[in-house]
């Protein structure tokens, strides 16, 4: 049974990272875990099947496992979440598909990237627009952006720079979108990151997803970052073959 359950999961997986719907429903069927990654070191792993989904552009996939209660704010080794991985592919369905369910716009790696910092540093123009009209905050450190990525995001760059000037922010419910100033817009409680015009805007977020994820969007983990673990890793791999040679 163990064996068979190892398989199903398994299987899920590359039905996800292939598109395939009826594989997910099979995999589902044979008893996978929705949230199953398999990690293949502490710095690696393939992430959830709704995570390679939404890094494939998969977009009825993504809908399906939504749809099953895959969750939005589980992590790969690499701390991207779904949101993430989405933006940094330029998948711009898949990314409002997991808004529309309430995946938060600010969720942050472990590089404290946002999903639209991300979109950014790849230069994924519609996927930027696009974030913004959702709501996400039109910001991204001047110093990090123009020292490491230059002209190559620039028009990414300058999209950010206009909604930036309007001193506008967008009501966090997709289903609304409406703008206005920051003193006007009504902060989520909990996780103080979302906006909202109205009461009512909050409470249909909160009802379509806001509240599976509301509170996951730092990167909480107190250990090293991705980053200096990859390269320790890389390190201690250097390492191990220096020995073996030396045998």
């Amino acid at each position: 049974m163990a064996e068979t359950y190892c398989d199903a999961n398994e299987f899920l997986l590359h039905a996800a990272e292939n598109g395939s719907v009826a594989g997910i429903e099979m995999a589902l069927k044979a008893g996978a875990d929705i949230d199953y990654d398999h990690v293949d070191s502490e710095v690696s792993s393939t992430g959830t099947a709704l995570f390679l989904a939404s890094n494939r552009g998969h977009v009825d996939v993504v809908r399906l496992l939504l749809r099953k209660g895959a969750s939005m704010v589980k992590r790969a080794k690499s701390a991207f979440a779904p949101l993430h991985t989405a933006a940094h592919m330029g998948n711009t369905e898949v990314m409002e598909v997991l808004v529309q369910h309430g995946a938060t716009l600010e969720i942050k790696d472990g590089f404290q990237n946002t999903p639209l910092m991300t979109a950014c540093i790849y230069n994924h123009v519609d996927t930027v627009k696009r974030l913004i009209e959702l709501g996400a905050r039109p910001y991204v450190p001047d110093d990090y952006m123009g020292e490491m990525w230059g002209d190559f995001s620039s028009e990414s760059l300058q999209l950010v720079e206009e909604a930036r000037k309007t001193k506008l922010l967008r009501c966090c419910n997709p289903k609304c979108g409406k703008p206005g100033y920051r003193s006007a817009l009504k902060l989520c409680g909990r996780c103080k990151l979302t906006r909202y015009c109205s009461r009512d805007c909050q409470i249909q977020h909160w009802t379509v997803g806001h509240k599976k994820c509301c509170g996951h969007d730092a990167y909480t983990n107190e250990g090293p970052t991705p980053f200096f673990k990859f390269f320790k890793s890389m390190a201690d791999d250097l390492i191990a073959q220096a020995r073996a040679r030396a045998k």
